[in-house]
């Protein structure tokens, strides 16, 4: 195992500067914290770069797992005072690892096969997406589009936030919803103004199901190509509106529940 002793160390430099969208992206690299998530990447294709581990880190046969399948030269052993520069939660385990940014993959009409899938129109609070990817994928939904003003998919919040989830999801950019209506989706829309009960509403096999963002709801162009707009009912007078990521679970599992055998 490396040894790292110094603030100064460029490895350590890096780590400090991934927290910021641009770098990530510069460098093509992003972290993630904890034993859970970073053993659920293991199983995953995501490449980790480096291991950082706390001095006095105490889940020895973890480590010894992990060191096994990386090889001791990508484990970097740090102070305490070091890693508490690196780390972005409060109550670190002492394990941070840095991940290589899969390759961007173009939209492809043709290797569109999934029958259920999400579209998340400018979802901009990271904890959100890190928990509706994470509900996503606990409902057997594995491919998930999204526009390109939601949130970075690789801010630390969202990863942390996703609990492992992200690593097994199909992630996607794409331009505009109407190239998944071309290829045989229908859009279902959540929204306050919905005419559609949530309740037995999937009722077509291809479905792409739209979440908007917390303050602005759904785009206007989304709602205009919708063939659906499907209400969640609720009591008023408790609440005008639901977290995006409450909503996207209640309709993903309703969704799903024929599949799922529910």
């Amino acid at each position: 195992m490396n040894k790292i002793a110094s603030k100064q160390n460029n490895i350590i430099k890096l780590i400090k500067k991934l927290k910021e969208k641009k770098y990530r992206y510069q460098h093509r690299l992003f972290f993630d914290e904890g034993i859970k998530n970073i053993d659920l990447s293991l199983s995953s294709n995501y490449i980790i770069k480096y291991l950082i581990v706390r001095e006095n880190f105490k889940e020895l046969g973890f480590l010894q797992k992990i060191t096994a399948q990386l090889g001791e030269q990508k484990i970097y052993q740090v102070t305490e005072e070091i890693f508490d520069t690196l780390k972005d939660t409060v109550n670190s385990q002492g394990i941070l690892a840095v991940y290589e940014m899969p390759s961007e993959v173009n939209f492809s009409k043709e290797n569109e096969n999934a029958d259920r899938v999400l579209f998340l129109d400018h979802l901009n609070d990271p904890g959100n997406l890190g928990t509706i990817i994470r509900t996503a994928l606990a409902g057997g939904i594995s491919t998930i589009y999204y526009t390109k003003g939601t949130v970075d998919i690789y801010s630390p919040k969202v990863v942390r936030s996703a609990m492992g989830s992200l690593y097994f999801a199909n992630m996607q950019i794409i331009d505009n919803i109407k190239t998944l209506h071309e290829i045989g989706y229908k859009i279902y829309s959540s929204s306050l103004e919905g005419s559609a009960a949530y309740k037995d509403s999937f009722t077509d096999e291809k479905i792409a199901l739209v979440i908007g963002s917390e303050a602005n709801g759904i785009s206007d162009e989304v709602i205009a190509i919708s063939d659906k707009k499907i209400k969640i009912p609720m009591d008023n007078k408790v609440a005008e509106s639901l977290n995006a990521s409450v909503a996207a679970g209640i309709l993903i599992f309703e969704m799903m529940k024929d599949k799922l055998s529910l």
